[in-house]
């Protein structure tokens, strides 16, 4: 299904969208009676949603029957991110301070009892655009799933407790022309493959498919492993090189493994590049980053705290090692809060953004970010 998109006039929609994040939040408070405060679902039956993953964000929403064959879910989002990047070389500091405010709307149509249709909407006020994130059609033979149309391929995981995410999402990709096979098996093993058409494509070979498969299994309640390849990197959505025409095909490859039991939480994931980008310096030309995080949740409270560390490398405009503590706030089941801190350290000489012309070296970044999320 080709992506699709749409131009809105102006800034009117992030104006509308920061209105809508105000009311609902005091219309939700407002509800309750008084000298009551919000608190979260019980963790036991049924979670607030918090985005562990990009798949259960882009699937987050309460689901709404508007027709008995017609589901939709929103999602409301505000973000402030504060940057403050340090030289070794002098005692100048630059400050970046960006706002941002996305909605999305999911729709799914149940066609009949083996077939829906899914598309997802998503709004961003930068820049400033309307498009499809997705839109796909999906038939169901249990155990088997065949997906067509605009998805994400089945490579990564990217978990992570922040509001930020991991470095290793620059293997996040997005394909707007894919067919998915699924296979699950008893709730303990999914797998996922694709073939798609992809952005980019090696000089002389044509427009050719490429492809991606993932893994995962769960041996135990609470604890799961997976792998997952894709055969061109540079597909990914962050677009590791400049033109859709290159020498040489670079696969990737990732893994994951991660546990919680009812109070505490662990995941580990890397992902690598397989090759070299000839086109790409040598000093970026084969990314890799891996991230770890730990997580707790205070019994009968309604907030977390999580932990990070992670590194990476060859990964233009990234720090080399990254770590920070984060916290969610779930003011009830619908509206969540999070606050994170970041800092990061560049061991070698990094190139800085044209908003930050005043730096030739960059080597600690120190960033402080908050989100409001509304879920309806």
């Amino acid at each position: 299904m080709p992506s699709s998109s749409v131009q809105p006039t102006g800034h009117g929609i992030a104006t509308v969208i920061l209105i809508l994040l105000s009311s609902t939040s005091i219309h939700a408070l407002a509800e309750l009676p008084a000298g009551a405060m919000p608190t979260p679902t019980s963790r036991d039956t049924e979670r607030p949603a918090i985005y562990r993953t990009p798949q259960e964000k882009r699937e987050s929403g309460l689901q709404r029957e508007l027709t008995p064959w017609l589901q939709f879910s929103g999602l409301i989002e505000g973000e402030v991110l504060t940057h403050r990047a340090q030289t070794d070389s002098s005692n100048a500091t630059a400050t970046l301070r960006e706002k941002s405010a996305t909605l999305q709307l999911g729709f799914i149509a149940l066609l009949n009892e083996r077939t829906e249709a899914e598309v997802i909407l998503q709004y961003d006020s930068d820049p400033d655009r309307i498009e499809a994130e997705e839109a796909f059609i999906s038939f169901d033979f249990e155990p088997f799933e065949l997906s067509l149309g605009k998805q994400f391929t089945p490579f990564g995981l990217y978990y992570s407790n922040f509001i930020t995410g991991p470095m290793l999402e620059f293997g996040e990709t997005r394909a707007p022309h894919m067919a998915q096979l699924s296979f699950a098996y008893a709730d303990q093993l999914e797998l996922n493959i694709a073939a798609y058409d992809g952005w980019a494509q090696p000089q002389g070979q044509g427009d050719r498919l490429d492809w991606a498969i993932g893994f995962e299994h769960l041996p135990l309640h609470g604890f799961s492993w997976g792998l997952s390849y894709q055969t061109d990197l540079a597909d990914a959505d962050e677009h590791l090189i400049e033109d859709n025409r290159y020498a040489q095909r670079v696969s990737a490859l990732s893994g994951f493994v991660s546990g919680y039991t009812e109070y505490f939480g662990c995941s580990f994931e890397i992902l690598s590049a397989m090759g070299e980008f000839q086109e790409q310096d040598a000093k970026y030309n084969r990314p890799q980053a891996w991230n770890l995080e730990f997580s707790y949740f205070p019994p009968a409270m309604d907030f977390d705290v999580a932990l990070r560390l992670e590194m990476s490398r060859e990964l233009e405009d990234q720090p080399e090692v990254q770590y920070g503590v984060a916290t969610t706030w779930y003011l009830n089941r619908q509206i969540i809060v999070m606050l994170e801190y970041l800092h990061g350290r560049f061991r070698t000489e990094t190139d800085v953004t044209e908003r930050e012309e005043s730096f030739s070296e960059i080597q600690r970044v120190n960033s402080l970010n908050a989100k409001l999320s509304i879920e309806f």
